[in-house]
């Protein structure tokens, strides 16, 4: 019997973007999760925690429904029964509203950050926050400073295709451990090494797992990387 295939994209904050092959079992079951081989980026390779994603989907411990919290801190589940979701919104819609008339909408600050949302959801918490003039926050305290100067030396946030790293000669890592962060890129290292003798250099203050498999490890002293960057410059475009 044929699989029942369903194709997806992995929703993890993480430039991959991986393209998955969900097997599904029956209509609220999912099975294995590979990585979609059609997907020249991907190609069929994904991380251990989305191979794994039916255990976290389907464990029984798994938060399904809201809990109202009814107990002390520290009493574990004794402390929460659980409620309806629209007995959930309508009590966060209360308090919402409860706050914003009282102290103005701005006392309302919305806060979020990536996990394993993705764009859509994520940002949807930006349509509310304009709609009810809440408190606005430019996107969110750990990427905004390093935007910044992105910006400032770049000029925009736009970087090559991934897929370019397998047809490289010289490949640099700075301060990034794909080899426990981005399988997908490992891969494509290993193509341009295995394909064109590529050579990879890593730059790191740790001997990362990266680093353990690279033709050449420097290890500046942590907070030395622009000295770094500039003696590179100033080799390259003397």
């Amino acid at each position: 019997m044929p699989l029942d295939i369903a194709y997806s994209v992995c929703p993890h904050d993480c430039p991959s973007a991986c393209a998955l092959a969900v097997e599904r079992l029956d209509g609220a079951t999912i099975g294995r999760v590979r990585g979609a081989e059609g997907q020249s980026y991907t190609q069929g390779v994904v991380c251990a925690k989305v191979a794994r994603y039916a255990e976290r989907q389907h464990h029984p411990d798994r938060l399904a429904v809201p809990l109202r919290r009814v107990g002390d801190k520290g009493r574990g589940r004794d402390a929460f029964v659980p409620i309806s979701w629209d007995d959930a919104l309508d009590e966060v819609a209360e308090r919402l509203t409860c706050a914003t008339q009282r102290h103005g909408s701005e006392a309302v600050w919305p806060h979020y950050y990536s996990g394993t949302m993705g764009l859509v959801q994520r940002d949807g918490l930006q349509r509310l926050r304009h709609a009810m003039r809440y408190s606005r926050q430019h996107s969110t305290i750990c990427v905004s400073l390093i935007d910044a100067g992105w910006f400032a030396g770049v000029g925009v946030k736009r970087g090559v295709d991934g897929r370019e790293i397998a047809k490289s000669d010289l490949i640099v890592v700075w301060g990034g451990n794909p080899a426990s962060t981005q399988i997908n890129v490992m891969s494509q290292i290993a193509r341009a090494r295995r394909e064109r003798g590529a050579r990879l250099v890593v730059i790191d203050p740790y001997r990362t797992a990266t680093a353990e498999l690279a033709d050449l490890h420097l290890a500046p002293l942590p907070g030395t990387d622009g000295a770094l960057a500039c003696a590179v410059m100033h080799v390259l475009f003397k």
